[in-house]
């Protein structure tokens, strides 16, 4: 590969990945940002892990408020000796964003050790550049860097950087790096482990470089230092996992052991499943399968990727979760060696290159359908809308030092705090921060329920606006501004995704719907509606899925639409468009989509029904009006209108 090793000097082959990294980690800080800023961070995991940092700064170790309101340490869960360190970033800037910039950061610098492992390996410069390219364009590992933040994200970089350093033989590099990755979480040091033993155990005729201390015995030489890590990781994990988890854990032990099947059979049924297999397939697709022809690295780097393929959990062989973060290393180490044994079959120059750039080829066709970048088929920016901006209004008024319960959605943008209850929880919070209009990802009656109870138990409304309630123990009670109700307005301007112009009577007028979905592709309705001239009542709307008899399905049950308890249709004011938002679902598709509005308490023991007026097929009974037809092609879902 000469021809092509010199057209790229040491100096600018660097330069070049030097760029990519910086590429990689200014886009994924800035689109986490923007996704937080937009509402995709919750009180798990975002939230309780800045709080935990940041308490962890001022004297109240990795502490953070779980849902029954008590403040423990994250040593319940898992034990990060990097999050003792972590926190000093927030004495340069002291928000939440540093967290979304230091993870992009980190997992950037894993492409150094890429670049300088494939260019020795490959005696190539382009090739360097190329595998570290395939390293920042795997879309496990970018969709790592979106899931909230996690300590395991810091894992790839020094695990790589022990590889490059351990295959250069300079020992004390190596275990520098060994000990940042052992310190990143508990189930890090088996990877540690299993490197170490890779380093420890040479041929004889393997030329030793650097000063670490060997011993030989038959055939093999023995590398100290490796050994010695190994035997440090053992002990460091079995005290993490029997001694320090036990000892904090409410349960004596982790609380993530049931995750895995208890019997060697379960376990081994459970690898077969299509799940499972797409997993393995998709990470082989990410490096364009370059990792089948040297499987050692795989081998290595086996304790993470089997930890995901034996849990019950899907989150972890999904791909897109944090799980496989200290997985996508292994796969393009595994890439590099296959190219080098590629390198080794194929005599021609012409061929090895053209092997090569056909594997990176692949990987760029599987990150178009999967990548995150805005040339993938997972990339989603979300818009920070005016009321996601408002928020800031809100948070302005509660004291740093106050204790305050809020929601899942709202928890991370308040966490830099001693105490942040998870709503209903209150305790002896002295303010509660509400968004209403999330409250559709949950019971919307248990939510009201709630808030009243919070009315009763005290609080008065400091502020309101665009759905957002502000609570504040010991004020007087008073209503609800007209202002607060924004957020389940719209305007004649915004038109529905799919029109269906339905009037019920002389009472209400549905003029389409919507089909969205969630972070988790959880499929949900939003419905468009406007009151009509005789409207003199409080009518539910019903928007269901149906089953062949017309009956809501049992596998895909709504509870009753958050409007109806905010702002119910006899508050309607003319020329205003509503818009109502069903509960998120993972549904099987597919499935039809009915509308009905009826007055009563719930659809099965309705008074009576509005019948419906339009075009659309009605039921038999005339009770509800289908909309269509919800179908799915691969995460995306969208509606096919029945025939008129």
């Amino acid at each position: 590969m000469k021809p092509f090793g010199t057209f790229l000097s040491t100096r600018y082959g660097l330069l070049i990945v030097l760029s990519l990294m910086t590429l990689y980690a200014t886009y994924f800080s800035a689109l986490s940002i923007q996704r937080h800023y937009a509402f995709r961070t919750y009180a798990s995991d975002m939230g309780q892990m800045d709080q935990a940092l940041w308490n962890t700064l001022h004297g109240n170790l990795l502490q953070d408020t779980r849902a029954n309101g008590q403040n423990l340490p994250r040593l319940t869960d898992h034990v990060e000796p990097i999050f003792l360190v972590i926190p000093f970033a927030f004495l340069i800037y002291d928000g939440i964003e540093t967290l979304f910039v230091l993870q992009s950061v980190a997992l950037a610098l894993g492409a150094l050790a890429i670049y300088w492992i494939a260019r020795r390996r490959l005696q190539s410069e382009w090739a360097g550049g190329l595998f570290a390219a395939m390293y920042l364009l795997f879309p496990a590992l970018q969709a790592a860097n979106l899931a909230e933040f996690h300590a395991v994200t810091f894992a790839p970089a020094p695990l790589l950087f022990a590889y490059n350093y351990g295959e250069a033989r300079a020992w004390k590099r190596y275990a520098l790096f060994s000990l940042i990755a052992l310190a990143v979480k508990e189930d890090m040091a088996l990877l540690v482990i299993t490197l170490a033993i890779y380093f420890a155990f040479k041929l004889k005729g393997k030329r030793e470089k650097g000063k670490g201390i060997s011993f030989s015995l038959g055939l093999l030489t023995f590398s100290l230092t490796p050994i010695i890590i190994a035997f440090a990781s053992l002990a460091w994990f079995l005290i993490a996992l029997y001694g320090i988890i036990p000892q904090f854990s409410p349960r004596g032990e982790s609380v993530y052991i049931g995750r895995y099947p208890q019997s060697p059979f379960a376990l081994i049924a459970g690898l077969f499943i299509p799940a499972k297999i797409a997993y393995v397939a998709q990470l082989f697709a990410s490096v364009g399968f370059l990792a089948l022809f040297d499987p050692l690295p795989l081998i290595i780097g086996s304790p993470a990727l089997i930890l995901n393929l034996l849990s019950s959990y899907p989150a972890q062989y999904s791909g897109t979760y944090h799980y496989s973060a200290p997985v996508a290393p292994y796969f393009v180490l595994a890439a590099i060696g296959g190219a080098a044994w590629l390198k080794s079959k194929v005599k021609s120059q012409k061929w090895q290159v053209a092997s090569i750039l056909a594997a990176f080829v692949i990987t760029l066709g599987y990150h178009a359908l999967a990548g995150y970048t805005p040339f993938g088929g997972a990339y989603f920016a979300p818009e920070v809308t005016p009321h996601y901006q408002t928020l800031a209004r809100f948070t302005r008024q509660i004291p740093a030092d106050a204790k305050v319960s809020t929601t899942s959605t709202l928890f991370s943008h308040l966490s830099h705090r001693r105490v942040l209850y998870r709503f209903p929880t209150i305790l002896d919070a002295e303010y509660i921060l509400l968004d209403v209009s999330q409250s559709n990802i949950t019971n919307p009656i248990d939510y009201v329920m709630n808030y009243r109870n919070a009315l009763a138990n005290g609080f008065g409304i400091r502020d309101a606006l665009d759905g957002y309630i502000l609570l504040q123990r010991g004020l007087p009670q008073k209503e609800l501004p007209d202002g607060f109700y924004n957020f389940i307005r719209t305007c004649h301007c915004i038109l529905p995704q799919y029109p269906a112009r339905v009037d019920f009577g002389d009472q209400v007028r549905l003029l389409g719907y919507d089909v969205r979905q969630d972070d988790w592709q959880r499929v949900y309705v939003r419905t468009y509606w406007e009151r009509l001239p005789g409207l003199a009542n409080n009518f539910a709307l019903f928007p269901f899925y149906p089953d062949e008899a017309g009956d809501p399905r049992a596998d895909a049950q709504l509870p009753p639409l958050m409007l109806h308890f905010w702002y119910p249709t006899a508050r309607w004011q003319p020329d205003e468009v509503i818009v109502a938002d069903t509960l998120p679902l993972e549904l099987n598709a597919p499935a039809q989509i009915g509308v009905g509005v009826f007055f009563g308490a719930d659809w099965d023991t309705a008074e009576y029904y509005l019948v419906p007026q339009t075009d659309l097929p009605v039921s038999t009974e005339r009770r509800w009006v289908a909309l269509g037809e919800l179908t799915r092609a691969g995460k995306t879902w969208r509606a096919r209108l029945p025939a008129r």
